[in-house]
C-alpha cells in the first residue's frame, strides 16, 4: 500500500533537517540538470537544428528558472508534508494530491494554471527523494 500509506511517525526518523534536504534537492536539481542539458546543446549546436532543437532549448530554460517559481510551492507544502508523515500518509496519491493542491494556490496567485502540474510534479519528486535518502521512513511493517 505504497500509493496511500508510509511509516506511521515517519517523520521521526528524518526530521526538520531531513525534510529540508529533501526539499533543497527538489528545488535545486532542476537547476542542474538545465545547465547540463544547455551545455550539451550548446556543444552539439542543437539550437541550429529547427523547432524540435529550439523547443528542447526553451524547456531547458524553464527549468533552469524553475527555482524562481516552485521555492512558494514548496514551503506551503512543507508543513503538510511533515504532518502526513507523521500521521503515516504520505504515499504516492497523497502527495500528488498535495502537490496539486499547493499547486492550484500558486496558480490562484500568479493566475497561471501551469503551476498545478509543476506542483504535483515537485511533490511527487520530493517523496521519491526522500525515500531514497530516508527509506527507513517509508517502510511499512505489519
Amino acid at each position: 500500500m505504497f500509493l496511500l500509506y508510509s511509516r506511521p511517525d515517519g517523520y521521526d526518523l528524518l526530521r526538520f533537517r531531513g525534510l529540508l534536504a529533501g526539499l533543497v534537492l527538489v528545488w535545486l536539481l532542476p537547476s542542474a540538470v538545465a545547465l547540463v542539458a544547455l551545455a550539451v546543446q550548446y556543444l552539439a549546436n542543437t539550437t541550429a537544428s529547427g523547432e524540435l532543437g529550439l523547443m528542447v532549448w526553451a524547456t531547458s530554460i524553464l527549468l533552469l528558472a524553475s527555482p524562481l517559481l516552485s521555492w512558494l510551492g514548496l514551503v506551503l507544502a512543507a508543513p503538510f508534508v511533515a504532518m502526513l508523515m507523521d500521521r503515516g500518509w504520505f504515499g504516492w496519491i497523497p502527495a500528488t494530491l498535495l502537490g496539486l493542491l499547493c499547486g492550484g494556490v500558486v496558480a490562484y496567485l500568479m493566475e497561471n494554471t501551469l503551476a498545478l502540474s509543476f506542483g504535483a510534479m515537485l511533490l511527487v519528486a520530493l517523496r521519491a527523494v526522500l525515500g531514497r535518502l530516508y527509506p527507513a521512513a517509508f517502510e511499512i511493517t505489519s
